[in-house]
C-alpha cells in the first residue's frame, strides 16, 4: 500500500512538472523544485565520495566571482571568522534545525508580504528562541555563498588559487583587506550624506573614484533617508542581515542596495545575487512590527565603479521583487536541507 502511494506521489509530481515543447526553459526549475521537496521529505541522496561532484564552468569571469561575495558588514554586527568556521566544521548528518518538516516543505510558499489579517503569525512559529551553541542564525550573505552554483563556486576557488599563486598568502590577505576597507569607507561616506551630515574628508579622499561614480545619481534620493545601515532579522524564516538604505528614489519609496565593482554592470543580471539579497532584506523589513508603516514600492541596486565611471542604477519593480523573492526562499530552503543533512560546502 505504501509503495503504491509513493509511486502515485511521484507520478503526480512528474505529471505536474511535464514541460510543453515551447516551455523548455521551465524544465530545470521544475526539476529543481521537485528535488527540493523530495529532499525535505526523505533526506539527502547518499553520494559516492570517490566520484568528483564539482564541475568547472568557465563561462563567467573568475575574478567577478569575488565581487559577488563582497557584502558590506556594519562594524557592530561583523561576525567572528573563527566562530563561523567552527560552526561550519561542526556540522554533521542530522544536525538539528529550527524548522519542522512541514515548515521546511512549505517554505517556498512563504509570502514576501504577510497578510494584514495576521493569519501568517498564527500558522508559523517565531524562531528567535532557537539561537544556541548548536547553530546560529545565518546571514543572507552566508546563505547565498553556501548555495551558489557548483560552477560559480569552482570558478571562485580557481580565482582564489590563482591570486594566491600570484600574490602569496599574505598578499592575498592584503587584497581582501583593501577591498573591505574600500567598501567600508564608501558606505561610511554614503551614511553621512544620507543623514545630511558632513562627509569625512579623509574617507572621501580614500574613496574618491567611487564617490565620483555615484555622485551623479545621488540627487535622485531624498534626504534624510528613512533607514540607513539597519540590522534586520526575519523571525519566521530565521535569517539576518544589514539593510543599506530605504529612502525615496524619484519620489517613490525604495529599498536600496549599494554595490561597488571594477567591471561594468550594465544589467541587473550582471549583479549576480544582488537582487536576491535585496529581496531577502525586504522580506525581513515587512515582518518587522516597528516598520509596518513603510510602503516600499520598489527596489534599486546602485553599482559604483572603482575607476570613477558613472554608476548604474538598476530598478526592481513589484513583479521582479516577487520573482527574486521566490529565488531567495528556494536558496533558503536548500541551505537548511543541506545543513540538516550535513552537506553544506566548506566556506571559501
Amino acid at each position: 500500500m505504501f509503495k503504491t502511494f509513493i509511486v502515485r506521489h511521484f507520478a503526480t509530481a512528474i505529471k505536474k512538472t511535464k514541460v510543453k515543447p515551447n516551455a523548455v526553459t521551465a524544465k530545470p526549475s521544475a526539476i529543481k523544485n521537485l528535488n527540493f521537496e523530495n529532499k525535505a521529505l526523505f533526506g539527502a541522496v547518499i553520494k559516492d565520495d570517490t566520484k568528483p561532484s564539482i564541475r568547472t564552468d568557465q563561462s563567467e569571469s573568475s575574478s567577478e566571482m569575488f565581487w559577488m561575495l563582497q557584502t558590506k558588514t556594519a562594524p557592530h554586527v561583523r561576525p567572528s571568522s573563527s566562530s563561523s568556521k567552527a560552526n561550519q566544521s561542526s556540522i554533521t548528518y542530522g544536525s538539528p534545525i529550527p524548522f519542522e518538516d512541514v515548515e521546511l516543505r512549505s517554505m517556498l510558499t512563504f509570502p514576501l508580504t504577510p497578510s494584514s489579517s495576521g493569519k501568517l503569525e498564527r500558522t508559523w512559529k517565531r524562531h528567535e528562541q532557537f539561537e544556541s551553541d548548536q547553530y546560529r542564525c545565518p546571514s543572507v550573505g552566508k546563505i547565498l555563498s553556501a548555495t551558489m552554483s557548483e560552477g560559480a563556486r569552482q570558478a571562485l576557488l580557481n580565482w582564489k588559487a590563482s591570486k594566491i599563486a600570484q600574490l602569496g598568502e599574505d598578499g592575498f590577505a592584503e587584497l581582501q583587506k583593501a577591498t573591505l576597507e574600500r567598501g567600508s569607507n564608501f558606505h561610511s561616506c554614503l551614511e553621512s550624506w544620507l543623514n545630511e551630515e558632513d562627509v569625512d574628508e579623509d574617507r572621501l579622499a580614500r574613496t574618491k573614484e567611487l564617490w565620483a561614480s555615484i555622485s551623479g545619481q545621488l540627487g535622485r534620493i531624498e534626504r534624510p533617508a528613512r533607514i540607513i545601515e539597519r540590522k534586520i532579522y526575519h523571525p519566521f524564516l530565521h535569517y539576518n542581515g544589514v539593510v543599506d538604505c530605504v529612502s525615496s528614489l524619484d519620489n517613490k519609496l525604495h529599498i536600496i542596495e549599494w554595490k561597488t565593482s571594477e567591471n561594468q554592470k550594465p544589467s541587473l543580471s550582471a549583479t549576480y545575487d544582488a537582487p536576491v539579497q535585496l529581496c531577502a532584506y525586504l522580506g525581513a523589513l515587512r515582518v518587522d512590527p516597528e516598520l509596518t508603516g513603510l510602503d516600499i514600492a520598489s527596489g534599486a541596486v546602485f553599482v559604483a565603479y572603482t575607476g570613477g565611471n558613472p554608476a548604474h542604477v538598476h530598478l526592481i519593480n513589484q513583479t521582479k521583487l516577487k520573482k527574486y523573492w521566490f529565488v531567495w526562499v528556494q536558496r533558503l530552503q536548500e541551505y537548511w536541507i543541506r545543513y540538516r543533512d550535513g552537506t553544506l560546502p566548506e566556506p571559501i
